[in-house]
């Protein structure tokens, strides 16, 4: 399964249970055609990034990832915590720090239920079998060589007892081959 129907997939599922905020946090990936079939949606988009980087048509909310919590950026726009929300945050999760990828998804739970996120992480190198290594050694390298770097790696059974703990019922999470064998696609449900 790849990004786009992934997302279109749940975008619409998420419609279906009664969301009407999408929160795409750091958009460094092209949504405009998983999203297609949501413009006509009664839904709100949301940006939050450092740069204005995205194809679709959104509110942009500026934020410094470093210094400022997701929950303190929405705060300063038109998101409304008391609707139904989905956040869509791919690509992000390893460069983070554990806290605040830890405090993010524990905003998204406390929302009201059937609020949801969908994200994406690498596995835990030793949780993987002897070729799958390999193949993340060399993408930490070419990460590495880009001046970028994993801040930590996870385990699949610690994402769900982290995510059902902050109180999300229903986890999918899918092993993502297109990356590198070692990426995984999670939608969370409160």
């Amino acid at each position: 399964m790849n990004y786009t129907n992934f997302i279109r997939t749940e975008l619409a599922a998420a419609i279906a249970r009664g969301v009407r905020q999408c929160v795409v946090i750091a958009a460094g990936q092209p949504l405009s055609e998983a999203f297609t079939s949501a413009l006509n949606a009664p839904l709100r988009i949301f940006v939050v990034d450092e740069l204005v980087s995205t194809d679709l048509p959104a509110t942009f909310v500026p934020t410094h990832f470093a210094s400022e919590t997701l929950a303190g950026a929405l705060h300063n726009s038109e998101f409304d915590r008391l609707k139904t929300s989905l956040f869509i945050w791919l690509g992000g999760t390893a460069y983070r720090a554990v806290e605040s990828v830890m405090g993010s998804l524990a905003f998204i739970a406390s929302l009201p239920k059937g609020s949801g996120v969908v994200f994406d992480y690498v596995a835990e190198r030793t949780s993987l079998e002897s070729h799958t290594q390999t193949a993340l050694d060399a993408l930490s390298s070419r990460i590495s060589l880009s001046s970028g770097s994993f801040k930590h790696l996870i385990h699949p059974q610690a994402v769900a007892a982290m995510l059902s703990g902050m109180g999300f019922q229903q986890v999918v999470d899918l092993a993502k081959q297109e990356f590198a064998g070692s990426g995984h696609l999670v939608s969370a449900v409160v």
